[in-house]
């Protein structure tokens, strides 16, 4: 009984293991595919999109981020003072010193949490633009070009240049 079923069982088993490999092969990556590969690095630090959204970051934090500097100078000669001239102050003047340190130390930790809290929501949305403008400029290329895979460099642990595909994005980034 159980030869049988094996001798059932074992045509209906060939045929699902042949249509299994023959998919399985179908969407193999063969020396017939075109792959490229994106080198990130170096679209963020030379593409003209990448260093305006810099620039438009630095711009708008600029102003903010002085503040936070002269705040924290300002702390620290304060601070510089009450050690320097402890000794000869008078219990009133340390007491009030220590309090407007205290005040002070509490208004940078906000000043520096909110900085750095505006300053990562606007960096993010700076990437998110640049990371869409950049996906698009790949999906045009591999359209044109037929590739059939486009990896981050980062994600290789070899390539050879010729697969490179970083300098032909930069140019069309360079255009726009």
């Amino acid at each position: 009984m159980k030869q049988i079923s094996r001798l059932v069982l074992l045509p209906f088993l060939l045929i699902f293991l042949g249509s299994s490999m023959a998919f399985a092969n179908a969407n193999e990556i063969t020396p017939a595919n075109k792959i490229g590969v994106l080198d990130w690095e170096l679209l963020l630090t030379e593409s003209p999109q990448a260093k305006e959204a810099k620039t438009r970051l630095d711009k708008e934090f600029q102003g903010r981020k002085d503040k936070l500097y002269s705040t924290q100078k300002e702390y620290q000669s304060k601070q510089e003072k009450l050690q320097r001239d402890r000794e000869i102050m008078s219990e009133p003047e340390r007491v009030k010193l220590d309090k407007e340190l205290s005040k002070m130390q509490q208004e940078l930790r906000h000043m520096d949490e909110e900085f750095r809290a505006d300053y990562t929501a606007s960096h993010r949305d700076e990437m998110e633009k640049f990371v869409k403008t950049v996906r698009e400029v790949v999906e045009k290329i591999a359209k044109e070009e037929k590739y059939d895979l486009v990896i981050p460099q980062e994600a290789t642990l070899y390539m050879a240049n010729r697969i490179d595909v970083t300098e032909k994005v930069l140019q069309y980034l360079t255009k726009k």
